[in-house]
């Protein structure tokens, strides 16, 4: 989720416009609102190039569609990233049952959605069996 990555630079280059506003000898009001034009356009290429350079990195939490399932607006994330990869690139995912799996990622996480991913393969859980006290 970008909102905290877009957050924090929005407040960083508002907190760097008005140091540098500060610190030049006859800023004038247009100057500032310059300054925070150029704050918007730096935030607004953050969120559209941030994904395709970080990728979906190991213990990102993600989306995992199965064959049968329709892609959602709004899914809350079900699986963890065991492996950093690329877009269309195959990584390996564990659910939070255990069960572990391989997908193919089909989405980057956008500013409120978590990186998608479709189930390839998926093996049954390791259970644990006790042995019997006599």
């Amino acid at each position: 989720m970008l909102i905290n990555l877009i957050w924090k630079v929005i407040v960083g280059l508002t907190a760097a416009a008005l140091i540098v506003y500060a610190v030049t000898p006859n800023a004038t009001l247009g100057y500032l609102i310059k300054l925070f034009a150029l704050n918007w356009g730096i935030a607004i290429l953050t969120l559209l190039a941030w994904p395709h350079i970080r990728g979906v990195r190991k213990g990102d939490l993600v989306f995992v569609r199965e064959e049968s399932s329709l892609p959602l607006l709004f899914a809350l994330p079900n699986a963890v990233a065991k492996d950093s990869g690329r877009l269309k690139g195959f990584i390996g995912i564990e659910f939070s049952d255990g069960t572990k799996g391989i997908g193919k990622i089909l989405k980057y996480q956008g500013l409120i959605t978590h990186a998608e991913v479709q189930l390839f393969e998926k093996n049954a859980p390791v259970e644990v069996v006790e042995p019997a006290l006599m």
